[in-house]
């Protein structure tokens, strides 16, 4: 990330004007000044934004440091309970203002928030989290600098899968030698997503899985775009070739790489674990 500072932003406050031959002067208040911001680097450079989108081909996006002002957003009961704080908070820090939130990549939108949590509050996140072997809770710091570096060195890994001229991604399948064409998942979807896991909460039914997702990703089926030929598809494919699909759309899609080592402290457990989005992410304790 790359900072701007007031004098970057206006310029030397230094003037070379004389003096003006008044005894009024002009009061200026020596607290006022503008709020620094950083550019971004988006996972995605911007390559999967159609032609004429604001994002377009755009490789990093400027946000504004957050302020006493923006914290009040993130404290907001109303939205916090329609789960659109993140979101309104995104609206408030970034400087380009066309820039639709719901039309954000999730890689692109996770950069975003890592890089307003850094600026906002250090890029060391202390948090307690359950060792999945034991069980113990212990305390652990994850360095959100370290997953924006991670995620700026990898461009994705397309071993596998063939970028195309609208901003997919053609995936063959290895059982069945079926050829999925797949498509990032935007802010858009992630909310609907919510809204849907959330209704099926109150109505005590499980939660999306993953076919669900793997329907709302997958954009053809041997150029068939088809719903019904989609839904066939994810529900009667070998776990071979599920398997192979969702490695390589997890693989080929821009993200913010969250996944950290953890040792757990008790029974000296060691795993990657993905960084939690816990309400100290946003609000820690100190």
């Amino acid at each position: 990330m790359s900072t701007r500072n007031n004098e970057d932003r206006f310029g030397s406050f230094e003037s070379d004007a004389a003096p003006a031959a008044s005894t009024t002067q002009t009061q200026t208040n020596p607290l006022e000044f503008a709020t620094p911001t950083d550019m971004v680097e988006l996972p995605s450079k911007g390559k999967f934004y159609p032609e004429g989108h604001v994002l377009h081909n755009a490789e990093s996006v400027e946000l504004r440091y957050m302020t006493a002002k923006d914290e009040d957003i993130l404290v907001n009961r109303s939205l916090i309970k329609k789960g659109v704080v993140l979101d309104r908070l995104l609206q408030s820090v970034l400087v380009n203002k066309k820039i639709n939130i719901e039309d954000l990549l999730i890689g692109d939108k996770n950069a975003m928030l890592v890089s307003a949590r850094i600026t906002g509050y250090g890029a060391d996140y202390a948090t307690r989290v359950p060792c999945p072997s034991c069980g113990t809770v212990s305390d652990h710091v994850f360095d959100l600098e370290e997953a924006l570096e991670a995620s700026n060195a990898s461009q994705g890994d397309t071993t596998f899968a063939e970028q195309t001229e609208r901003g997919t991604f053609l995936i063959t399948l290895p059982k069945t030698g079926v050829s999925v064409e797949v498509r990032p998942l935007t802010g858009k979807d992630e909310k609907a997503i919510l809204k849907t896991n959330t209704m099926r909460q109150k109505n005590k039914m499980p939660e999306l899985g993953l076919t669900d997702q793997m329907k709302m990703y997958i954009v053809s089926v041997n150029g068939e775009e088809d719903g019904a030929v989609i839904s066939n598809l994810v529900d009667n494919m070998p776990a071979i070739d599920s398997r192979h699909l969702r490695t390589s759309y997890s693989e080929a899609i821009p993200s913010v790489d969250l996944a950290q080592h953890f040792e757990c402290p008790e029974c000296t457990y060691e795993q990657e674990m993905e960084v939690p989005f816990t309400s100290e992410f946003f609000w820690p304790k100190r």
